[in-house]
């Protein structure tokens, strides 16, 4: 074997050593890649999770259900709703801001941009959109100035009584089901 042969195959053994590193390299950023997409999700899911363990507050939860039914509150009450559906927008701002950028997932937009339909449907939540929107970034508060002015013709949900309504039809469901094994 000549001197070229050796360095012929010393050239194809790094030219190898250079692919088999660029894969490994590919499957690294991969991995990566999805590890941060949990890490986004994750994220996202324990700010869900603690706006919605907010509501077990009795104050905040009777200060909602107070102004969700139009009713008057005095003006530390107001400062107490201001605060918990502000913190909703930005919470949400967050994931608009993670979608644009590709590290949320679309189907995770998909639900958050439903739920924003469903809580831009009530009047509280446009009144403090409309108090905070001025501090929100371009393109989130022109995205979410879209979805309040289709949100505006639709009927708020009410929450206690779609849960009673459920909640009562999964209870009858059962009894059925009781009876029908009952029956056997």
């Amino acid at each position: 074997m000549s001197l070229t042969d050796v360095a012929s195959l010393g050239s194809l053994l790094s030219s190898a050593a250079v692919l088999v590193s660029l894969l490994f390299l590919g499957v690294q950023l991969r991995q990566s890649n999805r590890n941060q997409r949990s890490l986004m999700q994750q994220g996202r899911s324990t700010r869900n999770v603690d706006l919605l363990s907010r509501l077990t507050d009795p104050k905040l939860t009777d200060v909602l259900l107070r102004v969700f039914r139009g009713e008057t509150v005095a003006d530390v009450e107001y400062l107490m709703l201001y605060g918990y559906i502000a913190s909703v927008f930005w919470s949400y701002e967050d994931c608009f801001l993670q979608f644009r950028s590709g590290t949320l997932d679309p189907k995770s937009w998909a639900s958050d941009v439903a739920t924003l339909k469903r809580l831009l449907s009530n009047p509280a939540y446009l009144g403090v959109w409309r108090a905070v929107r001025d501090a929100m970034g371009t393109e989130y508060k022109s995205f979410i100035d879209g979805i309040a002015a289709e949100a505006r013709h639709n009927i708020p949900n009410n929450v206690p009584n779609i849960l009673r309504q459920y909640i009562a039809e999964e209870r009858e469901a059962l009894t059925r089901l009781d009876s029908d094994r009952d029956k056997l």
